[in-house]
């Protein structure tokens, strides 16, 4: 019995613990467990220890620094979570335990709690008020879509936008479920707001972030705090497409707009063309009515100027009658007053009056006259030069409201034989003869009616 163990090979502790260790990891490569949290542990080093125990058993897990962030709030004593990772073995002990990768709440329930308490966070933290949400543009030049190039989802939001309104897109395709899915999203986002994005292409102005419909746990990629955050810190405006109508998640609250599906976000981006067309037609129709409006009310105003300067002209006669009557009695009224002198000096005593005085007089008269002709014809020019500035004034009035300008803008006047004015296509065929009046001359057409 001796002589059979001396032939067995010895090994060390640490070649046992080795073997033990590749034996172990080759079989479980990855595996998935699900059970309850016992002692959590956190020590300084950043890294983290606790238990996954059911009825039976106990597993040892231990989560590495800088593998779990979002998650670390699932790792509550008591709670049942399934926790996905790599079996190893820690020779220092000679145990084996569960090198966790990531964890998450086990069955809907837990999910569902897990997503009213980072609601009730991110509440909290104004993330979901509606004084952070963006106005969608109204006609985006470039849309950025984020979602899977493999799913019907993108070629939805294509086509839609096609029949619509059709746009430059640009995908930005990532998974849209699974453990990269958060991370992924978040880095799209970032990615179109990001300045080294806009050195190659243009910035989109808009953007949808869209997925086909699922359960909770498909769709929970979209409650994550990367995502969350990235949307709300989006400089872009974002409209969330996630799931069915029935579907909610968390991107749904802090997106700028929510769409239903996928569809519906594709017709809020962009609005209908055949609509806006509609509408620049009606709006062009009411501002040819406007146009013609306008027109008859200057022309209703040009007929009451012409009529103050008829009345202008009936004043200015008067004035001039009057001023013909004065330039008729002045040389009468003249010779009247030179007689009445001529009178007073032959009263006088001619003899005692020295020659020289009686011209120095005449000159002083004559003077006199000189200086009252003067004034007259300054008091008439006076007039003549008032009279003639209102009737420059009423001029430029008439020339600054004259039709005559309208038509010099483009537009001009179409009447019919007898002068009357055509405004419609019915009253123009009626006519069948037409003189159409532009700013510089008057043609003649025949109107040939097309059936």
């Amino acid at each position: 019995m001796i002589n059979n163990l001396t032939n067995l090979k010895e090994f060390s502790v640490s070649e046992i613990s080795l073997s033990i260790k590749k034996h172990i990891e080759n079989e479980f490569t990855l595996v998935k467990v699900i059970g309850e949290l016992g002692r959590i542990s956190k020590p300084s080093s950043g890294h983290i220890y606790f238990d996954m125990k059911d009825e039976r058993s106990s597993l040892s897990c231990v989560v590495w620094r800088n593998t779990l962030k979002d998650q670390e709030e699932f790792l509550e004593e008591g709670s049942e979570v399934i926790a996905l990772g790599r079996i190893t073995t820690f020779s220092g002990q000679s145990r084996y335990q569960l090198v966790v990768q990531d964890v998450f709440p086990s069955g809907a329930g837990s999910l569902m709690a897990l997503f009213q308490k980072r609601k009730q966070t991110f509440l909290n933290e104004g993330l979901f008020d509606q004084s952070r949400k963006k106005p969608i543009p109204f006609l985006p030049e470039v849309i950025g879509v984020i979602t899977s190039e493999s799913g019907a989802v993108f070629q939805d939001i294509l086509h839609r936008l096609k029949e619509r309104f059709p746009r430059t897109v640009i995908l930005w395709s990532v998974p849209v479920q699974g453990e990269e899915s958060a991370r992924r999203v978040a880095e799209a986002i970032v990615g179109f707001n990001s300045f080294e994005f806009q050195k190659q292409y243009k910035r989109p102005d808009l953007l949808i972030v869209a997925r086909g419909g699922g359960s909770l746990e498909d769709l929970w990629g979209f409650n994550e705090e990367i995502v969350i955050r990235a949307v709300a810190n989006s400089k872009i405006p974002i409209i969330s497409a996630i799931g069915h109508e029935t579907d909610t998640t968390l991107i749904d609250y802090v997106a700028d707009k929510r769409a239903p599906t996928p569809t519906a976000a594709a017709e809020m981006a962009v609005p209908e063309k055949i609509q806006l067309s509609e509408q620049i037609k009606n709006l062009c129709q009411r501002l040819d009515r406007s146009i013609d409006t306008k027109i008859e009310w200057e022309k209703q105003k040009l007929s009451s100027f012409a009529k103050s300067i008829n009345n202008v002209t009936l004043i200015l006669s008067d004035f001039n009658q009057r001023f013909d009557i004065l330039m008729i009695k002045f040389p009468n009224i003249l010779l009247s007053y030179l007689q009445r002198k001529r009178e007073n000096l032959f009263k006088l005593n001619l003899s005692t009056i020295e020659k020289n005085s009686l011209l120095k007089d005449i000159r002083f008269r004559k003077d006199g006259l000189v200086k009252i002709e003067k004034s007259i014809n300054l008091l008439f020019k006076n007039v003549l030069d008032t009279k003639k500035n209102y009737l420059d004034n009423l001029y430029k009035i008439y020339s600054a409201l004259s039709y005559k300008r309208t038509l010099a803008r483009g537009y001009s006047i179409i009447r019919d034989k007898k002068m009357n004015l055509v405004t419609s296509k019915t009253s123009a065929i009626k006519a069948h003869e037409l003189s159409i009046e532009f700013s510089e001359d008057t043609i003649e057409v025949e109107v040939k009616s097309n059936k």
